[in-house]
């Protein structure tokens, strides 16, 4: 399927690695950029078929605050979302929903290139599709908000009490919570695990490794 796309990535070496193998695979990419600003004036003049956006590009607008954009101006473009979590709620900040037909892709689960390329080719017709219902595609919801919030909290080394005091609830409630946690996590009761150090580490490889502050 032939495209042109466009790619903003604000790491310039993962920007350059990105583009050069879609290019290798017979892909357009008509913008390769690390700017939102250059990414939003470039669609006002030229027409593409689909982007490839970072979720996190530093300070200012997100990959999705961008994807929005590139919606209102392209209705039909189609979107693929990269990113180094799991879930875009693990980064800890107030993110808005994904434009419909997103493709939300985790960076370290892309093998090849090809996969990406289909996966590219499969937002074109998701953004293409007219339809009533709601088409957001949503990356797999295993844990609660609350979930989320008290593995940070966890990660950040934060006592049972603390996080009780932070949330307005109640000591046993969040030690329920952190146990139903552990065990939906494959945490089983054992003297010799510890169980916060586990659901650091389950946190950790969610985020990609970023800092739970962050």
């Amino acid at each position: 399927m032939e495209m042109k796309i466009l790619v903003l990535e604000d790491d310039p070496f993962t920007r350059s690695t990105l583009t050069g193998a879609l290019e290798h695979e017979g892909v357009a990419v008509g913008l390769s950029t690390g700017s939102a600003r250059e990414a939003l004036e470039f669609v006002k003049m030229h027409v593409i078929d689909a982007a490839l956006l970072d979720l996190d590009l530093g300070a200012g607008p997100t990959g999705i605050d961008v994807a929005h954009a590139l919606r209102r101006h392209l209705p039909n473009i189609g979107l693929v979302l990269l990113s180094s979590f799991a879930d875009p709620r693990l980064t800890g900040r107030n993110l808005p929903d994904l434009p419909h037909g997103t493709s939300y892709v985790e960076k370290r689960t892309i093998g090849d290139t090809a996969l990406l390329v289909g996966l590219l080719a499969q937002s074109i017709d998701s953004g293409s599709k007219k339809s009533k219902a709601k088409l957001e595609e949503k990356p797999a919801e295993p844990f609660t908000d609350i979930q989320i919030e008290i593995m940070r909290m966890i990660a950040l080394g934060l006592s049972n009490a603390e996080i009780a005091k932070r949330r307005f609830t109640t000591v046993k409630s969040t030690e329920n919570t952190i146990s139903r946690l552990a065990k939906q996590l494959g945490f089983a009761s054992d003297p010799e695990q510890n169980q916060r150090v586990l659901i650091t580490r389950e946190y950790v490889r969610l985020t990609g490794g970023s800092n739970a502050r962050n």
